[in-house]
């Protein structure tokens, strides 16, 4: 599938209760991509189980060429599921703090699962950094306050993209194509992926 490397994007595909995205990795050599299906009959927890490419090929059938093509391409499959679970209001509690998934697990449907994770340990050497081992429990709810409100937003927009991505067809799926042809691309984003981490700190710190 050459022609989903250039130009290099990602490219969804949205429809009733499943989506697909693609998006080219290892400098454009290879393209991964997710396929979601419905399968309220498996729950196991796990990141190395194999999947079936014939029946995911199955669950796509009569989907854009690219998505059936894509699948047809694939060599093997892994297979995880999904589990939606409420944030936390804390972070923190004494000298103990959680960060990542432990602190905000959240569906992969904004694609920020390790981001935040990262976000978390900037701000949090950040706020250990100022503060100094003899007001540790001070860092820990600073680092709390500064990283609760924008985690607590992505995880919410990842559930309810988790609704907006599989529509069954009608008028709010023909609202969402229409507004996803005229987006004005990754300013609309701008809260999302211009964040600062470190000057998120300095700005609390102001």
């Amino acid at each position: 599938v050459p022609h989903l490397l250039s130009p290099p994007g990602v490219r969804l595909w949205f429809g009733p209760d499943q989506h697909c995205v693609c998006y080219p990795v290892s400098s454009g050599r290879q393209v991964s991509f997710g396929a979601t299906v419905p399968a309220s009959d498996w729950r196991e927890e796990s990141w190395s189980a194999r999947g079936d490419v014939a029946g995911l090929a199955a669950a796509y059938a009569g989907w854009h060429e690219d998505v059936t093509r894509l699948i047809d391409a694939a060599g093997a499959v892994g297979r995880w599921a999904l589990h939606d679970r409420d944030g936390i209001d804390r972070l923190s509690t004494g000298r103990v703090t959680v960060i990542g998934d432990a602190a905000h697990p959240m569906l992969p449907f904004q694609a920020q699962g390790a981001n935040q994770s990262i976000e978390d340990a900037v701000v949090l050497a950040a706020c250990l950094a100022d503060a100094g081992p003899a007001r540790l429990g001070t860092a820990l709810r600073r680092y709390e306050r500064i990283r609760l409100p924008r985690t607590t937003r992505i995880q919410r927009q990842s559930r309810d993209n988790a609704k907006t991505f599989h529509l069954s067809d009608g008028a709010a799926q023909r609202h969402r194509d229409t507004t996803a042809q005229t987006s004005p691309g990754l300013d609309r984003h701008e809260w999302l992926f211009a964040y600062d981490a470190e000057q998120a700190v300095t700005m609390r710190s102001a």
